[in-house]
């Protein structure tokens, strides 16, 4: 082979490599490049989607402490005292041995708000029982849904049955069931 023929193979070489680097290499090279950045910012998108995931399942989880605390912890502040349904859930069979006699007196309700801008109605429960019955009394007035205050407690026994194991007491308990009127019935 003579020189020329070797110039020109050796330069046909290069036009050929020049060739197939710009129109097979470069771009393969190019659409590389791309596809690495996308797929870098397709992680950091499953990075992000996972934090949010995460933050999801912890507000998920305060939600549901807040409603578990709610349900357990807060009181239901109706928009009327309801004295009735109050006097029918406090109410106990009058048997004669352990609850004697039980009354209920609605109070006047005041016109002004007290300081957790409430109105309340007052309720004396007076009753001539043993102890456990007035216990239930309180017991019922603290577990029920809505929003009510024991003010007084006064418990009492005659002279007379200072020598009984099981005597009857007298007992007069002060109640202010709470109820706002501008509260919104759903």
């Amino acid at each position: 082979m003579s020189a020329s023929k070797e110039k020109w193979m050796l330069f046909s070489t290069f036009v050929l490599a020049v060739l197939f680097i710009a129109f097979f290499i470069w771009p393969n090279y190019q659409e590389a490049n791309r596809s690495s950045e996308e797929a870098k910012g397709l992680e950091e998108s499953v990075l992000q989607l996972e934090r949010r995931q995460a933050e999801v399942q912890e507000l998920r989880n305060e939600i549901i402490q807040l409603e578990s605390y709610v349900q357990n912890e807060c009181k239901f502040v109706p928009s009327s005292p309801d004295m009735s349904t109050i006097i029918k859930t406090l109410s106990l069979d009058i048997d004669g041995h352990s609850v004697i006699d039980q009354s209920f007196t609605a109070g006047v309700a005041p016109k002004q708000q007290d300081e957790d801008n409430f109105l309340m109605q007052p309720l004396a429960v007076t009753m001539q029982s043993d102890f456990d019955s007035i216990y239930n009394i309180i017991h019922n007035v603290e577990t029920m849904n809505r929003f009510i205050k024991i003010s007084s407690l006064r418990i009492s026994r005659s002279e007379k049955e200072a020598s009984v194991t099981a005597p009857t007491l007298d007992a007069a308990i002060g109640i202010h069931a709470m109820y706002d009127s501008m509260e919104v019935q759903p």
